[in-house]
């Protein structure tokens, strides 16, 4: 059965990206009478990024809730994009694997790294193998496009996680389709649908084998039509919700997870969702067929490098 499910995690100790507008010219359209606020908001930044997690509960006091709100009126994310805490997406998607970690076990697949199987498979993964365009790491033991994996064997694995992808891959079905395609019957899939993300004007360098793109921004309605569309019924899946307006907005202006209220995570609202997940198991008669391959078409720009400081905001 079909499962809309509404996030039911606490407050756990459990990205924004690219070329923003002319600094000083942002400043000079932002109304003069919020500079005090604007002042005051970022004393409160600083203090927590001074006293780190200490700080952290006090930013949830309705008072200062209220006060770090009138940040919001802005051109930038915080903090100018940088990487802090444990983004949104990044809780909900913990939270989502902690729920289905027993399916993590015998040979599994992951994205890039094995550090996710490793972490919710522990002892019951007997090999975990990464793939990724090119052997970045010693862990990727699997090297292709996952949307052109004609070359990797059917029926091959018991888990497969994939996480934080399928919004970059042009063609998500074809990709999809090999998801499902490598698992054994009864295999499960763990993989996720950002709904909203930063748009890498230029595409972005990760070092994992070309420039990414972002070319999908997902609804749930989308997530389902292409599950359907190789070769799944509505009994060999699972979705869940995760997300509001707040946390959508949130997640955007670069607020991590920990400083959101247990209600301003768990709040499930269907028409602002923040990220989609989806367990499938794939049947033991699965016969798609293969889709159609699309190619994209790629500008010629440089892309920007990946900084582990700035995240995706990469100057």
């Amino acid at each position: 059965m079909r499962a809309v499910r509404p996030a039911t995690c606490v407050v756990a100790k459990p990205h924004a990206e690219g070329v923003a507008p002319d600094r000083a010219g942002a400043q000079r359209s932002r109304p003069a009478r919020t500079k005090p606020l604007r002042v005051l908001g970022r004393l409160l930044v600083s203090a927590r990024a001074a006293a780190g997690s200490q700080v952290a509960p006090l930013l949830t006091l309705p008072v200062v809730r209220q006060v770090r709100c009138m940040q919001l009126r802005r051109l930038r994310p915080l903090r100018d994009g940088r990487q802090r805490g444990i983004p949104i997406v990044r809780h909900y998607w913990a939270e989502y694997l902690e729920r289905y970690r027993n399916d993590i076990h015998g040979r599994c697949l992951e994205i890039g790294t094995t550090v996710t199987l490793r972490q919710y498979g522990g002892k019951a993964v007997s090999i975990a193998d990464a793939i990724d365009l090119k052997p970045h790491s010693p862990e990727v033991t699997v090297v292709g496009d996952l949307s052109r994996a004609d070359h990797l064997p059917a029926d091959r694995y018991d888990c497969f996680v994939n996480q934080f992808t399928m919004h970059v891959i042009y063609d998500v079905e074809a990709a999809l389709y090999h998801s499902i395609r490598i698992l054994k019957p009864g295999g499960v899939l763990l993989v996720n649908f950002p709904c909203v993300d930063y748009y890498f004007p230029t595409g972005l360098d990760m070092n994992t084998g070309g420039p990414l793109f972002l070319h999908h921004w997902f609804t749930p309605i989308q997530v389902e039509d292409l599950l359907h569309r190789v070769g799944l019924a509505s009994c060999d899946y699972e979705l869940s919700i995760f997300g509001n307006l707040f946390a959508r907005v949130a997640y955007q202006m670069n607020i991590p997870a920990t400083e959101l209220t247990e209600n301003e995570l768990t709040y499930v609202d269907p028409g602002h969702p923040l990220l989609v997940c989806v367990r499938v198991v794939k049947p033991a008669n699965w016969r798609a067929a293969r889709p159609d391959y699309r190619d994209p078409w790629r500008p010629e720009t440089a892309p920007a490098e990946w900084n582990p400081t700035t995240g995706h905001y990469t100057g």
